[in-house]
């Protein structure tokens, strides 16, 4: 979740009844009422050809439920054609590709800077789940309640978020400082209700540690605005205390801005060596190279898991191409597209869409394939208990051959 405008690659009346809503998506995502909303708007859109039948059952559709709909005086013409035309971008096919209300967009952009909720960090399974990802801060108020990464976030307030996406979810859990949201989490297959009280959150995702034998250790979990300043100032204190190698952890980073992913890929780099490469619409390419000398030297590890998605796949896949680290775990997600998001219908909503898709300097596939691990290696959660980590131990372990 990241982007904005062509640079940062990142969604009154009473409710219709969600049976309804669905019904009204299916029938109304069509040319007809998408083009229609638009000219009202007074918004060009490129002409196609129009079919009269679909006008037809709209029509129809639209004086049945005056006619039958328990509550038809309520309905709320003016939502039922955002919802069209939510659905009528969703009917592209594209998981990433997606029509956000304002709300829903500012939200997205907090999500990378600072914001109002419980401190966590949602990421998306590849089942669509929205699942806490990261690490959930113990300063936070979600980890003062009992709330862990991996739980699967399946109510909001009583309500049943899982068909949802991740920008809706995450702006019901948000909300006015002090107050406090209901969420229902799904832990090993049972529901545990939590209130978690809102406050002011700073996301600061940025960890590190010395390890044995001078080996640095660095964690964090997004790609965020202040990502730069803080792995650097995090490597530069790491090297004052001795570090000579480097373990990188993007378990559970799903991304975030490219640009910032770019500057920390330029730390590891000579300048104008190959960062990655995007490809359009039109199959033109754009290599993007490091603009700055290098400024890490060192023996470098690198662990992912299958939370390990977009900006973080391309930091990985160009450190394992320059062969500057070793990346142990197991396969990345495999998001290897990048969004921009427009404002449209008079900054009413904002287009978020695929526009490009990257590859490694080796021009790798990511997208749907996934950044295989040198040395695949399963996260063994009975080490974590005793407060031991394999993956970690593993890369301990190559780096001290070194």
């Amino acid at each position: 979740m990241n982007e904005n405008d062509n640079k940062k690659s990142i969604g009154v009346d009473k409710i219709i009844p969600i049976i309804l809503i669905t019904f009204i998506i299916s029938s109304l995502v069509t040319m007809f009422i998408y083009y229609k909303y638009l000219d009202e708007k007074n918004v060009i859109v490129t002409s196609y050809n129009s079919n009269s039948s679909l006008e037809d059952k709209l029509n129809l559709i639209r004086k049945e439920l005056e006619n039958n709909y328990l509550n038809s005086d309520e309905i709320n013409d003016t939502k039922l054609v955002d919802a069209a035309l939510k659905g009528y971008v969703s009917g592209i096919g594209d998981e990433y590709t997606e029509l956000m209300t304002a709300k829903e967009y500012k939200s997205l952009e907090e999500q990378l800077s600072e914001y109002v909720g419980i401190g966590i960090y949602v990421g998306q399974s590849k089942d669509g789940e929205a699942v806490i990802l990261g690490a959930v801060g113990k300063d936070s108020p979600a980890y003062e309640v009992g709330i862990k990464t991996y739980d699967v976030i399946v109510k909001v307030e009583g309500e049943d978020v899982t068909g949802l996406s991740l920008d809706e979810v995450v702006s019901k859990i948000k909300g006015k400082e002090g107050t406090k949201v209901k969420v229902t989490m799904k832990r090993d297959n049972k529901e545990l209700d939590f209130e978690v009280e809102r406050r002011s959150i700073k996301v600061s995702e940025i960890s590190s540690k010395m390890l044995e034998n001078n080996i640095g250790y660095i964690d964090f979990g997004s790609f965020t605005e202040d990502a730069y300043n803080e792995f650097l100032e995090a490597y530069k204190e790491l090297e004052k205390k001795g570090a000579k190698k480097l373990i990188i952890d993007l378990r559970d980073n799903t991304g975030g801005y490219v640009e910032i992913a770019e500057e920390i890929m330029d730390l590891f780099l000579n300048k104008g060596e190959v960062e990655y490469i995007t490809v359009d619409n039109k199959k033109n390419e754009i290599v993007t190279t490091a603009k700055t000398d290098k400024v890490i030297n060192m023996p470098v590890a690198i662990l992912t898991n299958e939370y390990t998605a977009s900006a973080s796949e391309i930091f990985t896949g160009c450190m394992k191409d320059h062969k500057l680290a070793t990346v142990i775990g197991t396969k990345s997600y495999g998001k290897g597209v990048i969004q921009t998001v427009k404002p449209i219908l008079n900054g009413d909503a904002y287009l978020k869409i695929t526009v490009m898709k990257y590859v490694t300097p080796n021009k790798n596939e990511i997208n749907k394939v996934g950044i295989k691990p040198d040395i695949e290696l399963e996260l063994d959660e009975k080490t974590l208990k005793n407060k031991l980590d394999n993956q970690i131990e593993r890369a301990v372990k190559e780096l001290n051959k070194k």
